[in-house]
């Protein structure tokens, strides 16, 4: 994924000798290293040299160490909160309120062309096979049917719009939806009506310049945008589920 970086950190992983153990020792040590001079990013990313012709076990233990993505040789670590998180879990009631048989689930690994991607929240409308759920690596996980990304409205949002870039050149079928959030810590003013029906929420001509705001990729596979600004309005997406802003805008209260 090629996005904006400071630096970008090296380790050639097919030079590690071939016990596989002090292979994955060695790399997580060096990623340790990196992470420690790294502060106060939302998205590391590190270069690691000849990481896709590691093996699956490698990048196995990748994933149990960190919230990685893969894709080629280069590395991304997200660091998430509890605002990013919470959202991920109300989103999830949402779409499970709606349909009870889709399977939901935030950072699940998936396989888009060889890369190992992580959607912030992903909805299958299916579920994946036991092999896929248990070993999505090996057994090659496919990707929701639903791929949402939250970020902030910085840097973090580059990453999460390449990402989503990445994938509908080869999935333009999948319903994209990226919700931008404020890296402020002042709080709003609570839903001055809560539990009046909520209202469909009026296109933006150009991405709003401050978040919070919804970009979603109508079935032309064009960005449509939604300021986030008022409460108790909506959107419906091509699936049917209703995404509510109250959720967005709940989170900073």
């Amino acid at each position: 994924m090629s996005v904006k970086l400071e630096r970008s950190e090296k380790l050639d992983v097919t030079t590690l000798g071939t016990r596989q153990a002090a292979k994955v020792n060695m790399i997580l040590a060096k990623i340790e290293e990196i992470l420690k001079e790294r502060k106060m990013k939302d998205v590391i990313t590190i270069n690691l040299p000849g990481l896709d012709e590691a093996g699956a076990s490698v990048h196995e233990a990748i994933h149990e160490n960190y919230n990685a993505e893969i894709i080629g040789s280069k590395l991304f670590i997200k660091f998430d909160g509890l605002a990013k998180e919470e959202l991920h879990f109300k989103l999830g009631v949402s779409a499970t309120t709606h349909n009870p048989d889709w399977r939901i689930a935030s950072n699940a690994i998936c396989i888009v062309q060889g890369a190992q991607l992580r959607p912030d929240l992903g909805v299958w409308y299916r579920r994946p096979t036991l092999p896929q759920r248990v070993h999505p690596i090996i057994n090659r996980a496919p990707p929701p049917n639903v791929w949402i990304e939250v970020f902030f409205n910085n840097s973090d949002r580059d990453n999460a719009l390449y990402k989503i870039a990445f994938v509908q050149r080869i999935y333009p079928r999948i319903k994209y939806i990226g919700i931008g959030l404020p890296d402020s810590v002042l709080p709003y003013l609570p839903n001055p009506s809560p539990g009046i029906p909520s209202s469909p929420a009026t296109p933006q001509n150009s991405r709003p310049s401050q978040a919070p705001y919804i970009i979603y990729w109508n079935v032309n596979n064009n960005p449509v945008y939604y300021k986030i600004d008022s409460w108790n309005e909506h959107l419906v997406l091509g699936c049917g589920w209703t995404l509510e802003f109250n959720i967005v805008l709940n989170i900073y209260t």
